[in-house]
C-alpha cells in the first residue's frame, strides 16, 4: 500500500484511513486532517514542501468549500473551491 518515504499516522476504520490523521508524502508534502474511506474528506491542512499551505474543506480528495491558501512568498488567497479549482469571489492579499 505504501511506497518508500510515505507515512500515515492516524485513525482507521475497517482497515482504511478514517477519522483524524496525518499523511506524509515522499515529496515532503503533508496533509493533516480528516479522512473518510482512505480519502481526504472534511477539514484539513495541506502543507507543501515548497512552503505553500492550504487550510480548508475537502470532499472526495479535492479542495471543496471554504479555505485559505498561504503562499511561501506571503501572499494569501481566501475563498471557495469546487473540485480543486478556485470558484466565486476570491480575496488575495
Amino acid at each position: 500500500m505504501f511506497t518508500y518515504g510515505v507515512k500515515y499516522v492516524g485513525e482507521f476504520k475497517d482497515g482504511e484511513f478514517h477519522g483524524q490523521g496525518t499523511y506524509t508524502f515522499a515529496s515532503g508534502d503533508q496533509y493533516t486532517g480528516e479522512f473518510k474511506d482512505n480519502v481526504v474528506h472534511g477539514q484539513g491542512t495541506y502543507s507543501y514542501a515548497n512552503g505553500d499551505r492550504y487550510v480548508g474543506e475537502y470532499r472526495d480528495g479535492k479542495r471543496h468549500g471554504l479555505g485559505a491558501a498561504t503562499l511561501a512568498d506571503g501572499g494569501q488567497y481566501i475563498g471557495e473551491s469546487r473540485d480543486d479549482m478556485m470558484h466565486g469571489p476570491v480575496s488575495y492579499t
